[in-house]
This record gives structure tokens, sequence and C-alpha cells, in this order.
């Protein structure tokens, strides 16, 4: 269905010029709605719902810039342009500081009228395509998944089905694609919900630390070891295990891992003595995990145990009608962070954001949404506010080596807050740290630990 032609208002007490005002703007395919009164042109406004108002500025009775304050109280949202044969720069300021979408100066060319007509109806439509997307937040609020397309729409459908088994899931997809968002969104529709999520980027623990980390180790066990650590596999035990990147686990790793998915039981470096751990696992990488098997580097025993339920995330290219929806959330969100008063994004930038490629995924909008934010300090993002393919800011997309050990250190302690119920001498004790030092880490990382009890211990503080 083609698109109706856009309505537009024109009020002038002239009506040789209105005539002609209306000519101009029929010429280019608008339904043109004309009054010689202004007050007149007001009700007509309540009526007719038009896109824009274009209005002389000097009339007697009612005067352009009582019209334009009786449009922003119907309608904010509804742009305006201001004429007059008077023109003058301080009613040009007044005009602009009223929020007037434009001002042309009697006598102006077609062409002068048509190239501010045409950007006051794509900012109308950018400004109706953002109450549309607000709509679908508030309408999807709370869930953990926001997505208007099918392809998503099918995924989320299949995690209700899923969610209640206690079978491994295995999720595929591009890097950047929410494949955690996913993992939790099963957890939180598990029975396992009230138990922790841990997640861990097998891809990210030294290899050093690796065995330490996630099975833990007794007090002696090592040098530096001086006390038990529960490691993170164990800090899961009643929820959900996410190991994500899980194709760069080491070989070695992988043995220990697969007894603990057969036995339902794990050995902590440096034990004598097997400890039980219930938990779920949903395991997920950007690797061809069939090649990974087939040519010896992943465990072909292991890929069973962990390849029950498969699932794959669509890529963002896949999924573009959720583009504009995660990009207005992102937006909306750090507006509010930042105590920005945006507005949305202009026409020219959801051009851009439909039309480049996305290689990053979600994480690549969620940075470049980030960044857009920071450097519009209120009103419409301008499309040049978005960094292009493979820069934020005109950086590299590759965070500093520095950046990404702070990422993975936060990460943590949130993990383990959140496995403890923000209880630091449990915590500490699982870290293998002294409680100062955690403190010390969480001033750092700007975590509070009130932030991960459970609401009922919230409640009783």
């Amino acid at each position: 269905m083609p698109r109706p032609a856009p309505i537009i208002l024109t009020i002038d007490d002239d009506p040789d010029f209105l005539r002609l005002l209306g000519l101009w703007l029929e010429s280019e395919g608008y339904h043109v709605l004309a009054s010689s009164d202004p007050v007149q042109g007001m009700q007509t406004l309540q009526t007719a719902r038009p896109d824009l108002v274009i209005t002389d500025l000097r009339m007697p009775g009612m005067d352009g810039m009582a019209v334009l304050e009786t449009v922003q109280a119907l309608d904010p949202d509804l742009p305006v342009i201001l004429l007059t044969a008077h023109g003058s720069i301080p009613n040009a300021v007044a005009a602009m500081r009223a929020q007037a979408f434009g001002y042309l100066s009697k006598p102006f060319s077609n062409e002068e009228l048509q190239e501010l007509t045409t950007a006051a109806l794509a900012q109308r439509h950018a400004g109706q395509e953002t109450r549309k997307l607000r709509a679908a937040l508030r309408q999807q609020a709370g869930q953990s998944i926001l997505h208007r397309s099918p392809a998503m729409a099918a995924l989320v459908d299949e995690l209700a089905c899923v969610a209640n088994s206690k079978a491994s899931v295995f999720l595929s997809g591009e890097s950047g694609s929410g494949k955690e968002r996913v993992a939790r969104a099963i957890h939180d529709a598990s029975p396992r919900c009230d138990g922790p999520f841990v997640a861990v980027n097998c891809g990210a623990i030294p290899a050093a630390l690796a065995e330490s980390e996630l099975f833990g180790h007794v007090k002696g066990a090592f040098t530096g070891a001086t006390q038990d650590h529960t490691g993170l596999i164990r800090s899961a035990s009643g929820g959900t295990l996410f190991l994500d990147e899980i194709a760069d686990l080491p070989l070695t790793l992988q043995v220990k891992l697969l007894r603990v998915l057969q036995e339902g039981t794990l050995r902590p470096v440096g034990a004598k003595t097997e400890i039980s751990v219930d938990l779920r696992v949903i395991s997920a990488t950007h690797q061809d995990i069939h090649a990974l098997t087939a040519d010896g580097t992943f465990r072909e025993d292991l890929y069973y145990r962990l390849h029950v339920i498969p699932l794959r995330v669509p890529s963002l290219s896949e999924r573009a009608e959720d583009i504009l929806l995660l990009a207005q959330h992102f937006l909306d969100r750090e507006s509010q962070r930042m105590n920005r008063d945006i507005l949305g994004f202009s026409p020219e930038a959801l051009d851009k954001l439909m039309q480049r490629s996305w290689p990053g995924n979600v994480r690549e909008l969620e940075n470049a949404i980030t960044f857009a934010a920071a450097v519009t300090e209120k009103g419409w993002v301008a499309a040049d506010a978005i960094p292009d393919n493979g820069r934020q800011g005109g950086q590299s997309a590759f965070p500093p080596l520095q950046d990404a050990k702070a990422a993975f250190e936060r990460g943590y302690l949130e993990n383990l807050l959140r496995a403890t119920d923000g209880n630091i001498s449990r915590a500490a004790r699982i870290a293998g740290r002294h409680r100062t030092d955690l403190y010390k880490l969480m001033r750092k990382h700007s975590l509070a630990p009130q932030l991960f009890k459970n609401p009922e211990d919230r409640d009783e503080e």
C-alpha cells in the first residue's frame, strides 16, 4: 500500500499568497488545507491532524508565534515553519528559540520552500518512528530480549520451550549477536531462576589460572594458595553456568568439564575428594564447533554432552527489523544515564542506522549509540554522531588490552557478588582475597554489594 500524501496546513491572511503557496505544495504531491483565519486554522488542526503547519508570522487577531504556541500545546512533535514579509534577525532568533522548525522571509523561491518542507516532514516521520519505538519498548518492558523481527520472535518461542528442560543448551552465532543475553533469558524463565547465573568467557581466562578459576583449589594446592577457592563452576551450583567461547577451553580442562557433566561432581585443584554440584550448563561459541570436533581440537564426547539442545542466535543483519528498536533502547538508556535531553534520532541518523552494516552485531550497535549519546548534548542525534564501521569515535573497534582486563575483572566481580548475594565475606573466600582487597576492587569498579542482595534481604535492611 502506498503511503498517503502528507497533509500540510497553511495559514496566511493574504488570500492571493495563500493560493500561490497551495499551488506550489500541491505540485509536489502534498495535500494542502488552507486557512486565511488563524483561529479557524487552529480548529482545523484539531480535526485534520496535519503533518506540517506553515504559517505567516504577522496576522491580525492571532500571530504566527501564538499559532506556534498553540501547535506545541496540542502536538509538540508537529513541525511549524514561519513566514514573514518583515524578515529580521530578531524575529528569526525568537522563532527558533520558540522551537519553530524553520523560518523563511518573503519573497522566497519554490526551491527554498520545498527544501525546508521536505526536511520538516522527514523530522515529523522521525518523531513518529520514535514514538512507535518507545511504545514497543514499553510493551516489552521487563523482557530479556527486545525484538520486532520474525527471526528473533521464532527464537524467543523456542526459548520458552527450552527453559523448563534440564538439558544442556548450545548457542551458536556470530560474535556480539547476544548469546549471553539469550542464555540469561533461558535462566530467568527456568525453574533455576532464583539460583545464580554465572557467565564465564573461556577465552578471557589466563591459561595458567584457568583450572583454579573454573574448578577452584584448596589451601596449599600451589604456591600462593593461602586459602580455599570455590571456583566459578561451583559458584553456579543451584543455578546456571554459561560458558561463552567454549571452543577456547584447553583440552586438559575439557576432560575435567566432561566429568562434571557426567558425574555431577568436581575436584578442586589439590583436593582429594569430589564435591557435588547441581547446575545447568549453557555453552556458546562463534566458531564452527563441528569442524573443531572433526579435527580433534574439541573433544567429541564433550561436544555431545553440551550439544543437546542447539540454538542459533541470528546476526543483526538477519534481524534488521530490530536495529531501530535496539538503537532507541540504548539511546534512552544512555540519555537517562548521562542526564541528556535527547529527543531521538534525526531522519538522516535513522537512515544511517538502517543502511550501514553491523559486522559486530548488537555489541557494535550498542557501542555506536553510546558514543552518539556522549557527543549529543540535547535535541536530535545527527547522522555524523554515529561512528562509521570499524571505529568508535575514530578509534579501533578493539579495546586496549588494559580496558579488556578491566572489563573481565568487573564481570568476574559482578558474577561473584550475584553468586553470593552480595555477601562480602563469602565472596572474599571464594576469590581467595582479603575483604579489604575486595572492597578496593569494588570501589574501583563502582560496585555496591547492596545491589546484589536478594530483594527479601533488601526489604529487611
